[in-house]
């Protein structure tokens, strides 16, 4: 009966043995997973930054609008145009942009629109005087030093115009902006 007692005793122990080294065995094995696991998606997160910090240049579309917004600090009117992108710009990058456009500040640049600005530190060239000369309505431009520079005559003769309008126009009507001038004009007709 003792034989029999050591004979179990040292199969449990065998069996238990197995088992334990069966648990150890997964146990290390699940570890090494884990942390191989773990360098993968350390290594996709690495990856997933080159990606989003390697971005391909943007370039300009055919179909892309120039929007140019010009600030006058004597007069302080603001002149926005629209027009559509130079050939020469076409499919180049940003930086081949800004070099085109060296003397102006990229506000905003999308394949599609460029948006730039720059301030002039005189006055915009929408400032009109309209005058009497050899008998029809003159139209002249402020200068930046408060000249006004002859543009030409229209075809509106003064001398059906009243009394008051002519001596308006002796003292000079001056306007701001083409759409005054258009419509100051249209009054005379």
């Amino acid at each position: 009966m003792k034989k029999l007692l050591i004979i179990i005793i040292c199969i449990v122990i065998f069996v238990f043995s197995i088992i334990c080294g069966f648990l150890v065995n997964a146990y290390v094995n699940f570890s090494k997973k884990e942390s191989e696991i773990s360098n993968e998606d350390n290594k996709i997160k690495n990856n997933n930054e080159i990606i989003n910090t390697s971005v391909a240049d943007e370039i300009v579309s055919p179909n892309a609008i120039v929007i140019k917004t010009q600030k006058y600090a004597k007069c302080g009117h603001i002149k926005t145009e629209k027009e559509s992108v130079p050939r020469d710009l076409i499919n180049l990058n940003k930086e081949k942009v800004e070099e085109y456009y060296s003397d102006w500040k990229i506000d905003s640049y999308s394949s599609n629109e460029i948006s730039i600005s720059k301030i002039n530190y005189g006055i915009c060239d929408e400032h009109y005087v309209l005058r009497e000369s050899n008998g029809y309505i003159s139209i002249s431009c402020k200068n930046d030093i408060g000249e006004y520079i002859f543009k030409g005559l229209t075809d509106i003769s003064t001398k059906y115009l009243s009394a008051e309008d002519l001596e308006k126009l002796q003292k000079g009507i001056e306007l701001i902006g083409k759409e005054n001038l258009n419509k100051c004009l249209e009054d005379f007709e």
